[in-house]
């Protein structure tokens, strides 16, 4: 797993950013959803979309990105394709077993910079009683960095296009905007985001500053605990009832065989 992750570090899932800022008119929106099952599993998406000036001043930009690397870590592509106004939109998934991956895949979409920082799922309780909990930073501290391989940076001093969104005056914040949706279990009891039944999104901040995502939400799974309680009561019936037939079984039994005593007239 570590080796998978030190390869996705180098794939920036916003890939397509550098495009954008380039381009400096144009915008980028991704999103990374976090969906939670009541057993602790789920999956991770991540979706980025390019407004149509990004296609039409690079018309080359689908074949310019590279997935190899997400695919050798395990995340399935969604192929570009084209959104209703002429945009582009890319796709990532990546399917988790357990709390703990869930804070491990959130880690590989990020890097020293951001925008994901001690991220961590947990889960505890029972099945039918179970408490969920998010924590972690939501903070993009080194602007472009955050989004650009560390030893490239290394490599030509700093990171790509900052120089290009420095001279046309724009800050990062208005090349892109960087979402994080989580869909939890049960009842959400707190969070930092805007919670809408159960599903808490928050904007990633891209000025250095943070956003915590501490949330909690506690699932009673109210089916499974009817289903055990009626499952009871139906045994319950049903000793009930076979105490009840060998009660009436052995009384007939009993009356029958002093009625084959009896002499007959």
């Amino acid at each position: 797993m570590q080796s998978a992750r030190q390869r996705l570090k180098k794939f920036h899932f916003v890939a397509v950013i550098a495009s954008a800022i380039f381009l400096c008119s144009c915008q980028v929106n991704a999103v990374v959803t976090l969906d939670v099952a009541q057993s602790g599993s789920g999956i991770v998406t991540v979706s980025v979309i390019a407004d149509k000036d990004v296609v039409d001043q690079a018309p080359n930009i689908v074949d310019d990105l590279r997935f190899d690397d997400a695919v050798a870590a395990g995340w399935v592509v969604v192929r570009p394709n084209k959104t209703a106004d002429g945009g582009l939109q890319v796709s990532l998934k990546h399917t988790f077993d357990n709390a703990e991956q869930a804070g491990v895949l959130l880690d590989q979409l990020s890097g020293e910079f951001g925008p994901f920082k001690q991220m961590s799922l947990t889960r505890t309780g029972k099945d039918t009683d179970s408490t969920f909990k998010l924590d972690g930073i939501l903070q993009v501290d080194g602007g472009l960095n955050a989004f650009a391989d560390s030893a490239l940076i290394k490599t030509i001093g700093g990171a790509p296009f900052a120089e290009n969104l420095q001279q046309a005056g724009l800050d990062l914040g208005k090349a892109m905007t960087l979402d994080f949706v989580a869909t939890m279990p049960g009842v959400v009891e707190r969070t930092t985001g805007i919670d809408n039944v159960n599903t808490v999104t928050w904007r990633v901040p891209l000025d250095g500053s943070e956003q915590s995502v501490l949330t909690t939400s506690r699932n009673t799974a109210v089916k499974a605990t009817v289903a055990r309680l009626v499952s009871g009561l139906f045994k319950f019936l049903l000793f009930v009832w076979l105490a009840l037939m060998i009660v009436v079984l052995g009384r007939f039994l009993y009356q029958r065989r002093g009625a084959s005593r009896t002499p007959s007239e």
